[in-house]
């Protein structure tokens, strides 16, 4: 019966191995133009585990019940027994357990690192060994061990029922703070659209500069592979005219030159320098938004 046991927990193992194996090779379904629900994917090869650790579980019991057992193997577990039902529990929660552990090794199905979490100690200064031969056994750290075990003990101890749940609630909780996020930049990209238009475009306008004009003259400047940055600062330190000098004398920045030197004709000498500092009060990320460049 050992055995025997033993050549089917093998031949189980064989099995989840290469089908979530094959599973995780084959692309993701696309529905229309959005993927498939991150749900099921991190789903299915954990829930295959636990299924099939719960029907391997299931046979061993019946095999255990209607065997003849050995006195030695009664005290393990007597079905006639009293608190065989308590024992029959608790047995199948570390021999499942133990399963999901050796499953999870062979297969590299972690719940977070399917989920896309990271865990505590999981960065490369807590690597413990790197074997080389794929899977789990490279580049492994301690927090590779914690999430193997958390995962077994979620299937081995919780089944397929519980391996769902947690799945579920740890997708939703992400997906809650995905939308929290895009709600939070939504509102960042309004207020950031306010200051612009009722602050910086004005004081721009005060010194001859129009948003239209300057977005085109960044633009040039981009196109032509000037660094905006470099324009801004010789703008504040007054050596534009060298700047546009030497694109002027580069036939493939010339044009870019000029564009940028009739812009600037329209401003009145004593308020160019005053143009970075109020470039300045935007951001990287915001100049680009609004001005291109």
């Amino acid at each position: 019966m050992i055995r025997r046991g033993f050549w089917v927990i093998l031949g189980v193992l064989s099995l989840l191995s290469l089908t979530t194996t094959a599973a995780w090779a084959a692309p993701l379904v696309q529905e229309g133009d959005q993927p498939v629900d991150a749900l099921w994917t991190a789903l299915a090869p954990l829930a295959a585990i636990a299924m099939s650790i719960e029907r391997l579980l299931e046979a061993f019991w019946d095999r255990w019940e209607r065997a003849n057992l050995s006195d030695r193997l009664k005290r393990i577990a007597d079905p006639a027994g009293e608190n065989y039902v308590h024992k029959k529990a608790l047995y199948s929660h570390w021999i499942g357990t133990f399963l999901a552990i050796m499953a999870i090794g062979l297969t590299n199905v972690r719940l977070f690192y399917l989920l896309g979490f990271d865990v505590l100690f999981s960065s490369a200064e807590y690597v413990l060994f790197d074997a080389n031969v794929g899977g789990i056994l490279d580049s492994f750290t301690l927090g590779t061990l914690i999430d193997w075990l958390v995962t077994a003990g979620i299937i081995g101890w919780g089944g397929t029922e519980l391996t769902h749940s947690v799945i579920e609630g740890l997708v939703k909780g992400r997906n809650l703070w995905k939308e929290m996020q895009e709600v939070h930049e939504g509102r960042k990209s309004i207020t950031d659209a306010r200051f612009f238009n009722d602050y910086v475009a004005p004081q721009l306008e005060e010194r001859g500069l129009s948003v239209a004009t300057l977005r085109q003259a960044m633009q040039s400047l981009e196109g032509a592979g000037v660094s905006v940055d470099r324009f801004v600062g010789d703008l504040t330190v007054g050596n534009v005219e060298r700047l546009l000098g030497e694109m002027a004398r580069d036939p493939e920045k010339a044009e870019a030159a000029q564009a940028v030197r009739t812009v600037l004709e329209g401003v009145p000498p004593e308020r160019r320098a005053e143009i970075p500092n109020v470039l300045s009060l935007l951001t990287p990320e915001q100049r680009r938004r609004f001005l291109g460049g």
